[in-house]
């Protein structure tokens, strides 16, 4: 009789040593897992952050790009009308290898 109280001593001792392991390895995968959300939503408001911040630069860049192509247009109409400085102009972008496109919208 003693051997079967000795074995179940034994049974409920090895079940208590494999519980200790578990709930400690569950509670690390909590803590880590909850720290991985907070890192992702930290660099997702770090990205909004300078998203917002771009977008005023690139709408500026956008404008200044739209004055460009009205100016250069501008200045490919006044060569075909005979203007010889708009001519020389547009044959030095010509050179370097840049286009003029005429129907270029004006900016608003």
């Amino acid at each position: 009789m003693t051997d079967m109280n000795d074995s179940n001593d034994s049974n409920e001792q090895q079940s208590g040593n494999v519980f200790v392991p578990i709930c400690l390895l569950a509670v690390a995968m909590v803590v880590w897992s909850g720290f991985q959300a907070s890192q992702l939503y930290q660099e997702r408001s770090s990205l909004a952050n300078l998203r917002s911040n771009q977008e005023t630069t690139f709408r500026n860049a956008e404008k200044m790009r739209a004055q460009l192509e009205a100016l250069a247009s501008g200045t490919q109409k006044l060569a075909s009308a005979g203007n010889r400085n708009a001519q020389s102009v547009v044959s030095a972008l010509q050179q370097r290898g840049i286009t003029i496109n005429p129907e270029a919208k004006k900016p608003q």
